[in-house]
């Protein structure tokens, strides 16, 4: 049995009582930094500093701001910058904390707000939200463990006070009474202060300017408290619920870390013990659990993608005959050829990339606009005119359309791992895992199409740069970037376009009402603008993209699937590190069914054995859709009554229009019920489809318009399969 003794003492103990034994333990000094940083940072935010500074990231990228702690001095900084970093703190151990989160920084700037801005200090607190990767400074981790804990605490009389509340007096009363207590144990003497803020103290006959001059006090009163004292207090309390929990667990010996770091805890042990669990069980007197295995480094990703291109050496070597070698690739990979799925696709999206190259480098002025050669995903119906024949399948070679629809057909839901399901797009989902190149180098391509032969242009050929900042950063980070001379080329090259030249419009009048016997209509017009020296714009981007691809291709299709995978492999061994053992399947498959999507048709087990590990399972392939998407999607809307229609419709009878759209919308989900088909092995739930997303008018109402929906399914694609169950009832 461990040692307990200074766990349990702790874990009940009064806060100056913890002090005392932590300082007769001789663990006193182990505090010292972070009790300093802390009264540091406490002292500067009641002075009227803003601790917290962010750098937004740009708006299209998620978790990418960054947040600064402004008022370190030298020696905070460094104390920070070795304790607080995630990857140190990850080589300690700590893989359970997370990669990336949004913290509510601005309730450490609020005590400044209060003393600058006090009319709208709530407001501009609330705004101050950080979207960070936990990598990017160490700054994020000190204040998402150590700081906005303490803020939240010492900032909670101002947010309750701010927020109203329509609880009873009885249950307002023991929110105030929990607030005032709470400080009392950090050593504050704030009742006096607390008083006019709490409930019936007197808020409400306060004006703008009393309760402004309220939240000021409160701020002074806690600037003349011993601050080191209060970041002392603050610890000891954090401490003792880790110390308390680790006893509870204790029951059999020392507990292991996992059993014992809840969500709430994790960010204890980051603040407090660098993330080290056993430099907390060391400040306990506890051993380590002979079973914990606390991992420093992750192992290093192996994938196994490119075998069948050294069979022959490795014959060689071995004295084996190469057909063997190869047939052993191929058992490897469970498939029935040496040449990995990785490479297959790699292979599909070099000659796709070859056509793609071709088509934009030949089009000239008066051609068909080649928007659409790279799928977006999502059918329209009903507008204008019937189901048009998407333009890569008429441009691109035969051969190459069908590896695109074979390789790219299937995909992996993660609810239910244990099924591949049809994919609707597979040509959206190749040029999904090609990446920015092909996003940037079309956008390029179509600004400078629709700046020449119009009716207009998203961008302007200045504004490219700023307007594909996104994918410019990814592929700069893929280490294959884009030559700023092409931005200045084209920019300088718009003089030799020519004169702006309006493009004949259409228009059309309808009625829209008669009063007094005068008729009111409306006229709508569309037209737009083009410009000669196209040519002049395609040989520029041309000239780039090719040296592009002559240089970089080849690296950076290999990067897209090794860093993909290699992520998934890496996240793997994080979670058995931090778990103790491997994740589910349906775990895995969270965060795998991106990577399995786009390099393995949806395929899990085969995901596994590309990185080293054996799969739980073999899933199966369901096949319900027997027919394109986007022939499927066309003849639900118009089994459920969809029609086609002219852009007068919408004045002459929108009501019309509205239903149509309801439709449409409606018939192009019913891919997602065949997905789910597929997966379960019986018609969804209506709940499993989310029927309540979707509008039900046109049918008179969901209970109407669900079973019409199904029975246009079954039209679709020629009867619902009798080897599926139907609901049970």
């Amino acid at each position: 049995m461990a040692d307990l003794g200074y766990a349990h003492a702790i874990a009940a103990a009064a806060p100056e009582q913890f002090l005392r034994l932590e300082r007769d333990a001789g663990h006193s000094s182990r505090f010292t930094d972070v009790d300093q940083v802390l009264a540091n940072l406490i002292a500067a935010a009641l002075a009227g500093a803003k601790i917290a500074d962010i750098k937004p990231g740009p708006p299209s990228d998620k978790n990418n701001d960054t947040i600064t702690l402004t008022p370190l001095n030298a020696a905070d900084r460094a104390y920070v910058n070795t304790t607080f970093s995630l990857t140190a703190q990850q080589a300690r151990g700590a893989w359970s904390l997370p990669e990336q989160g949004s913290l509510k920084a601005g309730i450490m700037n609020l005590p400044a707000y209060i003393r600058h801005d006090p009319w709208y200090a709530i407001t501009r607190s609330a705004d101050d939200v950080a979207r960070v990767q936990f990598a990017s400074t160490a700054d994020a981790v000190a204040a998402w463990s150590l700081l906005i804990p303490l803020f939240e605490r010492l900032m909670a009389p101002v947010h309750t006070r701010a927020a109203g509340s329509t609880d009873t007096p009885e249950e307002q009363t023991a929110t105030w009474e929990a607030i005032t207590n709470s400080f009392d144990r950090l050593g504050l003497n704030t009742r006096a202060t607390l008083s006019v803020l709490t409930y019936r103290g007197g808020w409400s006959s306060l004006d703008r300017t009393g309760q402004a001059r309220a939240r000021a006090g409160l701020l002074d009163v806690l600037a003349g408290s011993d601050l080191q004292q209060l970041a002392a207090r603050y610890r000891a309390e954090r401490v003792q619920a880790l110390a308390a929990a680790t006893g509870k667990k204790a029951k059999a010996g020392t507990p292991l870390a996992r059993k014992v770091l809840t969500r709430s805890l994790q960010p204890v042990l980051s603040a407090y013990f660098a993330g080290d669990w056993l430099a907390f069980l060391d400040y306990l007197g506890m051993p380590p659990n002979p079973n914990e295995e606390v991992v420093t480094a992750l192992p290093t990703p192996k994938l196994y993608v490119s075998g069948a291109a050294k069979a022959a050496t490795v014959a060689a070597d071995h004295g084996l005959d190469v057909d063997d070698v190869h047939a052993m690739l191929a058992a490897f990979m469970g498939q029935d050829t040496s040449v990995s799925a990785v490479d297959k696709r790699v292979e599909v999206m070099s000659r796709w990339w070859t056509q793609f190259d071709a088509l934009h480098a030949k089009q000239t002025a008066g051609m068909p606009a080649l928007w659409g050669l790279r799928e977006e995903g999502g059918i329209f119906v009903g507008r204008r005119n019937r189901h048009v024949e998407p333009i890569y399948r008429t441009l691109l070679t035969t051969d190459l359309v069908a590896d695109v629809d074979q390789l790219w057909d299937g995909i992996v839901l993660p609810r239910w791992p244990e099924t591949i399901v049809s994919e609707p797009y597979p040509h959206r989902l190749m040029a999904e895992t090609f990446g920015p190149a092909v996003k940037f180098w079309e956008g390029v391509a179509l600004t400078a199409w629709y700046i020449c032969e119009g009716p207009y242009s998203r961008t302007s050929l200045e504004g490219l740069r700023n307007y594909h900042q996104r994918d410019l950063r990814a592929l700069e980070e893929a280490g294959t970037p884009i030559h700023q001379s092409l931005f200045e080329e084209l920019a300088n090259a718009e003089q030799y376009l020519g004169p702006a030249q309006e493009i004949g419009s259409e228009s059309y009048e309808t009625d829209i009402a008669e009063v007094e016997g005068v008729r009111l209509s409306l006229r709508i017009s569309s037209g737009g603008q083009r410009r000669d020296g196209f040519e002049i714009l395609r040989d520029i981007v041309t000239r780039h993209r090719q040296g592009w691809t002559r240089r970089y291709l080849g690296e950076y299709l290999q990067f897209r699937w090794n860093n993909e995978l290699s992520t998934v492999a890496r996240e793997l061994h994080r979670l058995i590190a931090v778990r103790g053992k491997p994740p589910t399947f349906r775990q895995f498959a969270k965060l795998a069914a991106e990577a399995a999507n786009h390099w393995f048709n949806g395929d899990l087990s085969k995901l596994y054995t590309t990185i080293g590990e054996k799969a739980p399972a073999a899933p199966r392939r369901v096949d319900l859709l027997p027919t394109r998407a986007d022939e499927f999607v066309n003849a639900v809307y118009l089994a459920l009554g969809g029609q086609y229609y002219d852009d007068e419709l919408h004045t002459s009878d929108p009501k019309a229009v509205d239903r149509y759209r309801e439709i449409a919308r409606l018939a192009a989900r019913g891919i997602y019920y065949l997905q789910i088909a597929e997966a379960t092995g019986q018609r969804p739930e209506p709940a499993q489809f989310g029927i309540k997303e979707y509008e039900w008018n046109w049918a008179g109402g969901i209970d109407r318009g669900w079973p019409v929906f199904e029975q246009a399914i079954d039209q679709a694609i020629g009867g619902f399969p009798s080897l599926l169950r139907d609901r049970p009832q």
